[in-house]
């Protein structure tokens, strides 16, 4: 009996047993699935955005039916994955033209811990920036940019650094400086994509600076290969570049030609701007031809895409070629209309060559002047305090090592803190010659080179804030003979009189500089000819008290020639600033001195020479 209940306890147990490992088995092959369907699901994630990455504009269709998938499956996305799914969406708005917008979300991700997300947001970005003629925000990306550089360690993000970086000083007109960041491009696996980027920049660049001219063999090769590669986009920025510098060599048939076999192809791409670069030059060529017919019929349909408010010298040159059609056609009236067209994109594609050139200014002023002396200065200082720790340090080890023996510790003590010393004051010393070189030792008052190193950030800051800035000169009548009359020093004393008094009127002394033996100026941020008319009344009367004063004790007749110009007249150009005053001031002491003179755009021709697809250089060199 007992025998039978072990063996039935028994059989239980092992029945239960294979139970249990069978339900084990079937919840395994259950919850197994789940789990490899999961990691299947962000494989499969992972591939489509890495094909979205790889085809971008060469393949949109595609790119749009991965960035659709990726989107309904939203929540199933990870955290890195949705940042990668932020920048496609960005880009996908960029490559629609709605730039503002698509800088707007790429900066959703430009602090992203992933750094090739970090990375190609603010690549995306410096290319979008200067689409919209951003420039300030254009040399904030650089910065950031650069800095990526430092701690990267793969070669195909920092070479894509280096090419837009290049691809932002060709837009901007700094060719050589183009071409030197593009040296920077290492040797790697390039892919046809890469390489097409990388070889439109340097053919830009080297048209810029007319190292190559148009329908060059090297252009031609170029857009066979990337053609055969599917690289479009890139292809056809080359072509139209081409066409462009055909026109401007005047090969009108060539230019033709090169845009008739593809013209099917450019149209055939979603990327509308293009079209109208199409259109606009394919108008210039067939002027060019004397065929008035189809240059009509281009430059309609080019007037047709540019948009409200947008304002390029290339739609400038349309509205220009169109002009002349209707006037050969004889409809004056519809003429007229594409003059004033014309006219009324004089100012802003003036703006944007300006802000360009001081986009190039800064790249000098800023970046490798100040900026970089700065560092300098605040590296070699630190230097210095950590040599001073250490020095502390060293003199502790003596004193301990040495405390039998007072007189050596003192001394070698003593030795440690006269270097340290030392070399704080010639360090001092350094600062401080490099201080007095950009002042004047009389009036202590900026020089020349110091007024202009500090006027040119002004004029950029206030062109980039849009804001107003005028400047005034003052410039003593007759200083030579009052030199002869009353010798050196009573002109010396004149002088530095003169210059504290005008410094009261400015707000700081980076605003004030002794440009010259009897001349200063002074810099009015947010003033313009008008609003400035006060202030120089003003110093007039103080000016007339002062050499009033001087009369009395010297028997002395002196006056004093002002000229005034502000940013509407001046174009934001410190060159255009010194000269347009210069020309108030001649005119000032033509009429015999002592007397406030405007300056006014009769008084210079060089209105009529802007807006010729040449270009004007704008900074002050």
């Amino acid at each position: 009996m007992s025998t039978q209940l072990i063996h039935n306890r028994t059989d239980s147990r092992f029945i239960f047993a294979v139970g249990f490992l069978w339900f084990a088995f079937l919840s395994c092959s259950i919850i197994s699935p789940a789990i490899n369907a999961q990691e299947n699901n962000q494989q499969d994630f992972d591939k489509l955005i890495n094909e979205s990455i790889k085809i971008r504009s060469s393949d949109i269709p595609t790119y749009n039916k991965n960035l659709t998938l990726l989107e309904q499956n939203l929540a199933l996305l990870t955290a890195s994955q949705q940042e990668e799914l932020i920048y496609l969406q960005a880009y996908k708005l960029g490559l629609e033209g709605k730039y503002s917008q698509s800088i707007a979300i790429h900066q959703k991700v430009e602090n992203s811990k992933n750094v090739k997300v970090r990375v190609r947001s603010l690549r995306t970005q410096l290319n979008l920036a200067y689409l919209i003629n951003q420039y300030p925000l254009s040399n904030q990306l650089i910065d950031r940019l650069l800095a990526e550089v430092v701690n990267l360690d793969d070669l195909e993000l920092k070479n894509s650094i280096h090419e837009i970086i290049g691809y932002f000083y060709n837009h901007i007109g700094a060719f050589q400086l183009a071409l030197n960041y593009l040296d920077l491009v290492k040797d790697g696996n390039s892919t046809p994509r890469n390489y097409c980027w990388l070889q439109q920049v340097i053919l830009l660049a080297n048209l810029g600076l007319e190292k190559i001219h148009g329908n060059d063999p090297q252009i031609l090769a170029y857009i066979d290969f990337c053609l055969s590669h599917k690289e479009n986009i890139s292809a056809q920025s080359v072509i139209l570049e081409n066409a462009r510098f055909l026109n401007q060599e005047h090969n009108f048939v060539q230019a033709n030609q090169h845009m008739q076999a593809y013209q099917s192809l450019i149209l055939a791409s979603t990327y509308t701007p293009h079209h109208k670069t199409l259109f606009g030059q394919l108008t210039l060529a067939n002027w060019g031809l004397n065929d008035i017919n189809k240059a009509q019929y281009y430059g309609l349909k080019a007037i047709a895409l540019m948009d409200e408010g947008e304002h390029s010298k290339w739609d400038q040159q349309t509205y220009q070629t169109m002009a002349k059609v209707s006037q050969s056609q004889g409809d004056e009236q519809q003429a007229i209309q594409y003059l004033l067209k014309y006219q009324a994109m004089q100012q802003p594609v003036a703006s944007l060559a300006q802000q360009k050139a001081l986009a190039r200014a800064q790249i000098e002023h800023t970046l490798f002047s100040k900026k970089a002396h700065k560092n300098q200065l605040e590296d070699e200082l630190k230097s210095i305090s950590q040599k001073n720790n250490q020095a502390s340090v060293v003199g502790d080890e003596y004193a301990q090592n040495f405390a039998n023996n007072r007189l050596i510790f003192a001394m070698q003590f003593g030795i440690i803190l006269l270097l340290g010393g030392s070399l704080l004051y010639l360090r001092h010393l350094q600062i401080s010659t490099k201080d007095k070189g950009d002042h004047d030792p009389l009036t202590n008052l900026l020089n020349r080179n110091g007024f202009i190193d500090s006027a040119v950030s002004t004029v950029s800051l206030q062109r980039s804030n849009k804001a107003e800035l005028a400047i005034l000169v003052v410039n003593v009548d007759n200083f030579r003979a009052f030199n002869q009359t009353f010798g050196i020093v009573q002109g010396d004393t004149l002088l530095i009189e003169l210059s504290q008094l005008l410094a009261s009127f400015v707000d700081g002394d980076q605003h004030i500089g002794r440009t010259g033996a009897d001349e200063f100026i002074l810099v009015f941020p947010n003033k313009n000819s008008k609003t400035l008319t006060p202030i120089a009344e003003a110093i007039k009367a103080k000016i007339a008290v002062l050499f009033a004063q001087l009369k009395n004790q010297l028997d002395s007749q002196i006056s004093m020639s002002m000229a005034i110009s502000d940013s509407n007249l001046s174009d934001y150009s410190l060159k255009y600033f010194l000269t347009d005053t210069s020309k108030a001031l001649m005119k000032a002491k033509a009429l015999g001195g002592d007397q406030i003179y405007y300056f006014n755009k009769s008084m210079t021709d060089r209105e009529k020479f802007k807006g010729d697809g040449t270009g004007l250089r704008y900074i002050f060199e």
